[in-house]
C-alpha cells in the first residue's frame, strides 16, 4: 500500500541509541527559537532542514503554501530546478501534498520506488521510496504543506514522524505570525495612504475656504465686517495648518503639543513662535484643533508687539494634563468669548503671572 495515514512502523535492524531523546529534545528547542524569531518564511524551512537533515537523514523536503485555492511551492531542498519547476504548483488533492492539504491529515508515504499509484508519481520520479507530509495548519486556517523525504529507506519510525510533525506545528505557528505582521502591515499602509489623502483633501477644502473668504473681504464695504471676515479666514488658515500635526501622530489617538503650538505659531503671528518642550506631551487629538486656535488667538490677536513669543511645555503631576507657561499676549486676550469656548473645550484655565500667562490644561496624556 503506497498511502498510510498516522502509519508508525519501525525500521528493523536498527540500534537504539540512549542519547537520542536528549538530542531530539534539544533539536526541537533550537529549531523552535529559529522559527519563532524568524523573518522570512521561506528561508527559515531552508534553515530548519539544514538543523535537522543529518539527524533524520533526509534527501528532500517540499514547502508548499496556499494562495488562491492552489498549493505554490515556496521552498524546497534537494530537488534540481526542472523537478521544482514540475511541482510549482498543485491543485487539492493533487499528488501527497495536494492530498494532504485537502483532506488536512497527515500523510506516511512507504515504499514509493514499489508503487504504481498515480498520487506518488511526482516523489517517485523524485527519486523518494518514503515521504511523509503534514498539513500546516492554525486553528481551521490552512496555511499549506511541509513534507520530508528519504530514498536510503521505505518508510520513517513512529519516533520520527512524531518529531516532524512537532516541527511541522512550530513552522505552522511561525508562518501565522508572519501572516499576520504582513496583514497587520498592508493594513497600516492602507491606513497611511488613506490618512494622506483624507489629509491632502481636507487641507485643499480648508484653503478653498480661505480663498472664499478673503475674496468676500475685497468686495466687503463695512470695515467691520471685513476685518470680521479676515479674522475668520485666519482661523481657518490656522486649523489647515494644524491639521498635518493631527495625521503625522504615530499614536492615532494624540498629537505632540509641541508639534501643535509650532503649526499654530506661523499664520498672522508677528514673529516666530518660540516651543520648548523638554516632556513630549500629547494632547487627546480631539483637543487639538482648539489647542491650535487658543494660541493663536493668544498670540496673533492679542500679542505684545515688538516682544518675541516664547511658549514652554511641562507635564502637570501624574500626567493628567500640561502646562504652557511664558504665554506674553495682553492682559484679556483670552478673557472673549471664542477663548473662553476655546479653554472649556481644553478643561482649560488661564493664570496671570509677573512672566505672563500661564495656561493649565487637563486629560493631556504623556508621550
Amino acid at each position: 500500500m503506497a498511502l498510510q495515514q498516522h502509519v508508525e512502523i519501525p525500521l528493523g535492524g536498527q540500534t537504539v541509541d540512549p542519547e537520542l531523546p536528549q538530542r531530539r529534545l534539544a533539536l526541537v528547542a533550537e529549531a523552535a527559537e529559529g522559527l519563532l524569531a524568524a523573518e522570512d518564511p521561506a528561508r527559515m524551512v531552508d534553515e530548519l532542514f539544514g538543523l535537522i537533515q543529518s539527524e533524520l537523514r533526509l534527501d528532500v523536503f517540499f514547502n508548499y503554501r496556499l494562495e488562491a485555492g492552489r498549493l505554490v511551492l515556496e521552498a524546497h531542498g534537494g530537488l534540481t530546478p526542472e523537478q521544482a519547476a514540475a511541482g510549482a504548483e498543485l491543485d487539492l488533492g493533487q499528488a501527497v501534498c495536494g492530498c494532504a492539504a485537502r483532506d488536512r491529515q497527515r500523510f506516511h508515504v512507504t515504499g514509493v520506488q514499489q508503487s504504481e499509484d498515480p498520487l506518488v508519481a511526482f516523489v517517485r520520479d523524485v527519486g523518494l521510496d518514503a515521504y511523509a507530509c503534514t498539513p500546516l495548519l492554525h486553528g481551521d486556517r490552512l496555511i499549506g504543506t511541509l513534507g520530508f523525504g528519504r530514498k536510503w529507506a521505505d518508510r520513517f519510525t513512529d519516533d520520527e514522524l512524531s518529531f516532524l510533525h512537532t516541527l511541522c506545528h512550530f513552522v505552522a505557528l511561525a508562518k501565522y505570525r508572519l501572516m499576520v505582521e504582513q496583514e497587520l502591515r498592508a493594513g497600516i499602509e492602507q491606513r497611511d495612504k488613506l490618512l494622506g489623502e483624507l489629509n491632502h483633501r481636507v487641507r485643499n477644502a480648508l484653503q478653498l475656504a480661505v480663498s472664499v473668504v478673503r475674496l468676500e473681504v475685497t468686495s466687503a464695504e463695512d470695515r467691520a465686517f471685513s476685518d470680521a471676515l479676515l479674522r475668520a479666514a485666519d482661523r481657518i488658515e490656522v486649523i489647515a495648518s494644524a491639521h498635518r500635526p493631527l495625521y503625522a501622530s504615530d499614536d492615532p489617538s494624540t498629537v505632540a503639543v509641541a508639534d501643535l503650538l509650532t503649526a499654530a505659531g506661523g499664520g498672522s503671528i508677528d514673529g516666530p513662535l518660540t516651543v520648548k518642550d523638554g516632556a513630549g506631551a500629547k494632547l487627546p487629538i480631539e483637543q487639538g484643533v482648539a489647542l491650535a486656535l487658543l494660541v493663536h488667538t493668544a498670540f496673533a490677536e492679542g500679542g505684545v508687539p515688538d516682544q518675541p513669543a516664547s511658549v514652554q511645555i511641562a507635564e502637570q503631576p501624574g500626567g493628567t494634563g500640561v502646562t504652557l507657561t511664558g504665554v506674553r499676549p495682553e492682559t484679556d486676550a483670552l478673557s472673549g468669548r471664542l477663548a473662553r469656548a476655546l479653554l472649556r473645550q481644553l478643561n482649560g484655565v488661564v493664570e496671570p503671572g509677573a512672566d505672563g500667562l500661564t495656561i493649565r490644561i487637563s486629560n493631556a496624556t504623556k508621550g
